[in-house]
């Protein structure tokens, strides 16, 4: 292909109402490189359009709400699956294509299947990739993985290095998604480090149990946002650092909601993990 300002000049030429061949005269361009070029793109703003496409794709234009129409799916689609990368995500480049790899507990079907879902509302043309990796001849978690060659626009938290060591900030059209769509944000993230499970204390000598979710994360900027998503969705939520074990492990955070109304909330909305 000639060089990108050239065929600018014959577009903008042709835009102009010159013909082809007085587009060959004025600018020394092959008289078969014009024809080509208006053919191809009939307008400069089309090829910019083109030029845009090429740099930056348009998934990560509609992510970003630079193109109209509506793509509240997709938007809904994305807050889940960037929850579940915050939790359990990474890239990889292999064999120059990036790959996004989350890994799920293989007892979890209704998870896994819908982060398939959701990772084929955002790329529908790409494949997805299932591998089970065992623990004592049974399945103890899946890795479900597409390769994309722009995840690095749709996921530019990714680095060296495990996230809690690393800031986790959000550029502003990933807040904005977050923001609208919170619910399914604080799905993705509680699929991936979240539970819920019966809290169990003893008051007076008597023993109570009730239900409580719970997530968990080591970084600072990841807690920060399950919370702020809480916050969006209306559920109040408890903070209690746990320390490392030993040398080889460190703190981690834990956030608790146990209010009888959230949790109630809670369920009816997303429920038990399955």
């Amino acid at each position: 292909m000639r060089d990108y300002s050239e065929y600018r000049k014959i577009l903008n030429l042709w835009d102009e109402g010159r013909n082809k061949s007085e587009i060959e005269q004025f600018t020394g361009i092959p008289r078969s490189t014009v024809r080509d070029c208006i053919k191809r793109f009939g307008s400069l703003k089309a090829f910019e359009a083109w030029i845009a496409s090429e740099t930056q794709p348009m998934l990560i234009q509609k992510l970003r709400g630079e193109l109209s129409g509506d793509h509240a799916h997709l938007h809904l689609a994305y807050a889940y699956i960037f929850g579940l990368y915050l939790g359990d995500g990474n890239l990889s480049l292999v064999r120059k294509t990036l790959r996004l790899r989350i890994t799920l507990d293989a007892k979890y079907p209704q998870i896994i299947q819908k982060c398939v879902t959701d990772l084929q509302t955002i790329l529908p043309n790409n494949q997805i990739g299932l591998v089970h990796r065992r623990r004592n001849d049974l399945p103890s978690c899946i890795d479900v993985s597409v390769f994309y060659k722009h995840w690095d626009l749709l996921l530019p938290q990714h680095g060296t290095g495990e996230k809690h060591t690393r800031p986790i900030v959000l550029e502003a059209w990933q807040q904005n998604i977050v923001d609208q769509h919170p619910l399914e944000f604080f799905r993705g993230l509680y699929h991936s480090d979240g539970s819920r499970f019966m809290n169990r204390v003893k008051v007076a000598g008597k023993a109570y149990e009730y239900p409580r979710y719970q997530f968990t994360n080591a970084s600072e900027d990841i807690i920060a946002l399950f919370c702020a998503a809480c916050d969006r969705i209306g559920v109040e939520w408890t903070r209690k650092l746990r320390r490392a074990r030993s040398a080889n492990h460190v703190d981690n955070l834990d956030i608790y909601i146990s209010k009888r109304p959230d949790v109630a909330y809670l369920d009816s909305v997303i429920g038990a993990k399955s």
